[in-house]
C-alpha cells in the first residue's frame, strides 16, 4: 500500500498537469509525426530559463516570463500544404469552444488567418493563431500576457510586419 499511494499521487498529478486545448491538441495528435510537418512544444520552465539568458530588452524578458507554454505546428512541405488546410480543418472546433474569442480575422485570396484569445480583465490567458491556405500553421501560447507588452512589440499598421516582433 505504501508503494501504491505515491504512484497513484504521481499519476493524478501528471494527468492534472496535462492540458487539453480543443483544436490544438487534436491538430498535434493528427500531424505531429507526419513528414513535412514541424511541431514544437516548449514548456514554461524552459521559456522562463531562456528569459534569463542573452541580451534581451526588459519588455522582451517580461514577455518571455509571462508565457507558460508554446506549441507550434508548421507545414513545411509544399506538396502537403496543397493537400491540407489547417484553418478549414480546425476553425469550427476552436470557434465552437466558448472560452476562445475571435480577436482578428484576415482573409486574402486562399489564405485565412484567425487569431483567437481567452482573456480575463487584465491579461491574455491563451492566444491561438490559426493559418490555413497556401501556408498552414497553428501557434498556441498560454500564460498571463499583458496586452501592453503585445502592443509594444507588435506593429499592426505595417502589413509587412504584421504579428512580427520589432527589430
Amino acid at each position: 500500500m505504501k508503494r501504491i499511494l505515491p504512484l497513484l499521487a504521481l499519476s493524478v498529478f501528471l494527468l492534472a498537469s496535462c492540458s487539453y486545448e480543443p483544436g490544438v491538441s487534436e491538430a498535434f495528435n493528427k500531424y505531429r509525426f507526419k513528414d513535412g510537418v514541424v511541431t514544437v512544444s516548449v514548456p514554461g520552465w524552459l521559456i522562463h530559463l531562456a528569459a534569463n539568458f542573452g541580451e534581451l530588452e526588459e519588455g522582451e524578458r517580461e514577455m518571455l516570463e509571462s508565457i507558460d507554454k508554446v506549441k507550434v505546428i508548421a507545414v513545411e512541405d509544399d506538396h502537403l500544404n496543397q493537400k491540407i488546410n489547417l484553418h478549414e480543418e480546425f476553425y469550427e472546433r476552436i470557434n465552437k469552444n466558448e472560452k476562445f474569442e475571435e480577436l482578428v480575422v484576415i482573409r486574402e485570396g486562399d489564405q485565412n488567418v484567425t487569431i483567437f484569445g481567452r482573456m480575463d480583465e487584465e491579461v491574455i490567458k491563451e492566444l491561438l493563431i490559426l493559418v490555413g491556405g497556401e501556408d498552414n500553421a497553428l501557434i498556441y501560447l498560454k500564460g498571463e500576457i499583458s496586452p501592453d507588452l503585445l502592443n509594444d512589440k507588435i506593429n499592426l499598421t505595417d502589413p509587412d510586419r504584421f504579428l512580427s516582433f520589432k527589430n
